[in-house]
């Protein structure tokens, strides 16, 4: 379980730093020139694909017994996908429900990370 769940959180990094650039910044290229938007869109875009990439790589090193989380260390990669589901959510009930629409499937991936996260922890 906890490979699976570290490997679909790797391709889950590279996918989100991957569709930022060729879809985002050019859709928001189209809106406006301002660089200090489009920086920052460009920052927490990787941002969020690099913890991302964090995340997975702590589960297949751990999966393959090269680091041990023991205790509570073992319940924060959880916590850190927690939290960026939460982030979401908190976003999109509150000020963009249309996002529901266009992430669906993952949400429906990350769902699935976070129960592979949960039957993982030793």
């Amino acid at each position: 379980m906890e490979l699976a769940a570290g490997l679909l959180i790797i391709i889950m990094g590279i996918l989100h730093i991957i569709y930022s650039e060729k879809q985002q910044v050019p859709e928001l290229q189209k809106v406006t020139q301002n660089s200090n938007i489009l920086g920052s869109l460009r920052v927490m875009s990787l941002q969020g694909g690099l913890l991302l990439l964090a995340v997975g790589s702590v589960h297949v090193l751990s999966y393959f017994n090269i680091i041990i989380l023991n205790g509570i260390a073992a319940y924060f990669p959880l916590g850190l996908i927690c939290i960026n589901l939460l982030a979401f959510l908190l976003i999109a009930v509150f000020r963009h429900r249309e996002l529901f629409s266009i992430v669906a499937l993952q949400l429906l991936a990350f769902t699935i990370i976070i129960i592979l996260q949960v039957m993982s922890i030793k």
